[in-house]
């Protein structure tokens, strides 16, 4: 039964006993609100702004349960739930713009629930979603990664920060993803074109990291978090405190990581591969009646080394330049937590986020806008920056959207206003390295989204859009004087003897996308989807204009200024079944890609490949490309056996340019095939003054097979070996059994048990490797650097303000 209100009430109940359930959560993901039900199974939350909202309520042991409800005075949702021993039944997305469940989105998504998070030991938070259906990531050390989804990233990949975009230097594959994992509460990721809502760069699909929910109206609660993990001596501290009080919310995080030089059985220990971060992120808001309003204020720094591979004969690591007479780093160096010996990045971002949601009519009206700045700094030796600059960027977004008789329009206009500058030409004996120009990129874009449920015949969903993109680029020229030299000099074109680094260009970029999909739900818990979808993406700024020495890749790039905007084609389709025993879902796509971007190395006049100031030459080009490939999950959770789970995925894609060479024939890095089975065993309750809730021992594998289908023309890519991972958890809250709350919890997690040696396909790293200096091709695995060994972590959380374990909970998995 649904009454109208300005606040949200209801009881929760078990559907076969009718008793009521306490301890579960009902969420509205739209305002970050939600409240859990009391002894009785019942909840309430206000104040509720007007509207019509989908709510979400789970709880242990039971399958989470998706309402619409519709607020206008006093709202009731009343809800019984059934019994389900699967651990993962998160089921609403929000990245699509309009609310939905999993099973009924017409494209592939995958949710990262909090518990996943939270259960594992993770450097990145890339790093924590990367064996998910259809998702890698590339790397270039532990606390650089970027995500694949399809085997498209870099610029492909939209990353989102509580549905806001990630502005940090997204096309560069020495950088990272600059956010704090220990801020991210889920994931939402988008495997597909989701250009729609969010414009170019989403072509290959999104990632939407959520933040911390707000706390329940009159309370304050938090958490102390502190982890170790064992490999590389990584210590991490995060405390979280936040509040609601009568609509008024907030939310400030502090967080502190670092790491000295991680080791591997074939390099040992690998120099160049400490790093650290701090974090602080503040969030003030307002709930009422007319919607809401929250400002969210995020600082970030990040100093991270980046492993140029430089060895002797022996293949001993050796410093870049010789440290206090010594040729060789030492123990003390190697367990140093110190990102500044070697060379090093200074990574900055600051983020300012305005969020504004509004009743307007029968819909509700979205204005958000925000500001940005992203700082970088590469120092090759000393203490100077060499490639020093910064982009700052001013995001907005204004839509609406309305529901009514089924419908769901979402419609408006979003882009992004960014602005780079080059600083000033270091000091002798640095020597200035400018990649791209100064320049400012304006995109806008116009969309309209409609979702149709009829609600005589609910087991259809269909949702289309169209999207119209505008993106225009003005580059600043650049004249150097002296190039190259300790006397090199920022001049004027007039200068005699000035070289241009970068001509002035003005180009704008234009183009359509859309999407036309639908799910159906069939008898017996199955499904199906379909969805058809074109893109666009705009070359970025890197493609167009790099010109320079790439410190962090360790080559020497050069952009295109006739390269034209990507247009893409694919087609999605999924079966799949949420029973009470099984679950699975296979997804197909089939993507073809005109104007394909990518470096590829050039070869030299003489013969072989090209180097140009000491390292291998690339120049961007373009091709038409075609992707295609398999993902998919099949989880076992038996209805009768709620101690066992089993969970199983697996990625495969395969990508070609027709009608190339044997050595040419492959867009490179494709991901290599993957198989991950866990095992995770939930363990009944352990009786003393502390009882031990929620425990759990889980066994993992992870299997990579061999890539073959590579770029390999002048060594551009080389191919990989397989291997195979094994990993083990244990994990328990520890709860007093006098008042039923947390008092901390414990998960202990072990990475590469067997200790292999291995170089992943998107180990970038592998590609580093120096003689005394002089950067040498690597023509085989075995000479770059290898990816981290055994790893050991350590995760104590401490919740402030409490944590009532539920009854279901308490019972244990009798």
């Amino acid at each position: 039964m649904v009454t109208y209100g300005q606040s949200l009430s209801g009881k929760v109940v078990d559907s076969v006993r009718n008793e009521p359930i306490p301890g579960a959560v009902v969420y509205i993901p739209e305002l970050k609100l939600g409240a859990t039900t009391d002894i009785n199974g019942k909840f309430a939350m206000s104040p509720v702004p007007k509207g019509t909202y989908d709510v979400e309520i789970k709880v242990l042991g039971y399958a989470t349960v998706l309402r619409q409800v519709t607020v206008k005075d006093s709202a009731t949702c009343n809800c019984s739930m059934c019994s389900s021993s699967c651990s993962a039944n998160e089921v609403v997305i929000t990245a699509l713009g309009n609310f939905t469940s999993t099973e009924r989105s017409p494209m592939p998504v995958t949710l990262v629930p909090h518990d996943i998070l939270l259960q594992n030991s993770y450097s990145t938070i890339i790093d924590a979603i990367s064996t998910q259906p259809g998702v890698n990531m590339t790397t270039e050390g532990v606390g650089t990664t970027k995500p694949q989804i399809n085997g498209l990233g870099f610029d492909r990949v939209l990353v989102l920060t509580d549905g806001l975009r990630q502005e940090d230097f997204q096309w560069g594959d020495d950088h990272g993803i600059l956010i704090d994992p220990y801020s991210i509460y889920d994931a939402e990721i988008i495997r597909g074109p989701a250009s729609l809502q969010y414009g170019a760069s989403a072509e290959a699909g999104v990632i939407n990291f959520k933040t911390q929910p707000f706390a329940e109206n009159g309370t304050t609660q938090g958490s102390v978090l502190t982890e170790y993990q064992t490999n590389n001596g990584y210590i991490a501290t995060s405390e979280d405190v936040g509040g609601n009080h009568n609509g008024f919310v907030w939310d400030l995080r502090a967080s502190n990581e670092e790491a000295h030089d991680y080791w591997d059985p074939k390099d040992g220990y690998v120099w160049g591969t400490a790093w650290m971060q701090d974090n602080a992120r503040l969030t003030l808001g307002f709930i009422k009646s007319w919607g809401y309003s929250r400002i969210s204020v995020s600082l970030l720094e990040r100093r991270i080394q980046v492993p140029d591979g430089n060895r002797d004969s022996t293949g001993r690591f050796m410093f870049d330049v010789p440290q206090n007479g010594q040729l060789y780093p030492g123990t003390s160096d190697f367990l140093a937590y110190n990102p500044t010996i070697a060379s090093d990045k200074i990574l900055g971002e600051i983020q300012t986020w305005w969020q504004n949601s509004f009743n307007l009519g029968k819909g509700k009206l979205g204005v958000d806008i925000g500001f940005t700045q992203s700082i970088h700094h590469d120092i090759d030796t000393g203490t100077v920056g060499q490639g020093n600059f910064e982009v700052k960027d001013i995001p907005y977004s204004i839509s609406y959207q309305l529901i009514t008789n089924g419908y769901k329009l979402t419609t408006g206009i979003n882009g992004t206003y960014e602005f780079e500058n080059n600083y000033a030409e270091p000091p002798a004996p640095y020597i200035g390295d400018f990649e791209i120009p100064d320049y400012t990129d304006f995109q806008a874009g116009g969309y309209a989204i409609l979702s149709y449920q009829p609600i005589a015949n609910n087991h259809w969903l269909i949702s289309g859009g169209l999207r119209y993109d505008f993106n225009n680029f003005i580059g600043q020229p650049m004249y150097l004087l002296n190039a190259g030299t300790p006397e090199q000099k920022d001049m004027s074109d007039s200068t005699t003897g000035a070289v241009n680094q970068f001509r002035a260009f003005n180009k704008t970029y234009s183009g359509a996308s859309g999407s036309i999909g639908a799910s159906y739900q069939l008898p017996e818990n199955n499904y199906l989807k379909l969805n058809v979808s074109k893109s666009f993406r705009a070359p970025s700024i890197d493609e167009l204009t790099s010109n320079g020495v790439n410190i962090g890749v360790n080559a020497f790039q050069q952009g295109n200024l006739n390269l034209n905007a990507e247009e893409g084609y694919q087609v999605d389709f999924a079966y799949g079944n949420n029973g009470k025993d099984i679950s699975f879902e296979a997804d197909g796509f089939y993507n073809v890609i005109n104007n394909f971007i990518f470096p590829v190395r050039v070869s030299s006049k003489l013969g072989g490949d090209s180097m140009l100031q000491g390292v291998p030459f690339y120049q961007y080009i373009a091709n038409k490309a075609i992707l295609t490939g398999f993902s998919g999950y099949f989880n076992i959770h038996p209805s009768d056996t709620r101690w066992l789970e089993i969970d199983n995925s697996f990625t495969y894609v395969y990508s070609y340019f027709p009608n190339q060479t044997d050595s040419t024939q492959h867009i490179p890095w494709t991901p290599a095939p993957r198989l991950t089975t866990e095992i995770k065993l939930k363990l009944q309750k352990t009786n003393s003054h502390w009882l031990l809730a929620n425990s759990y021992i889980e066994f993992g594998m992870a299997k990579y097979w061999a890539q073959n289908n590579i770029y390999s023309a002048l060594y551009s890519e080389i191919p990989s070996l397989a291997y195979t991972l094994f990993n083990a958890g244990v994990g328990t809250n520890f709860v007093d059994t006098k008042t039923g709350r947390v008092i901390c919890s414990l998960y202990i997690n072990c990475t590469n048990l067997l200790n292999i040696g291995y170089a992943d396909h998107l180990n970038l790293a592998q590609y580093f490797l120096s003689y005394n200096g002089s950067p040498v091709t690597v023509t085989q695995q075995s000479q770059g650097i290898y990816n981290m060994g055994r790893n050991v972590g350590f995760k104590l959380l401490f919740p402030i303000g409490g944590h009532k374990v539920n009854e279901t909970e308490m019972k244990g998995m009798e």
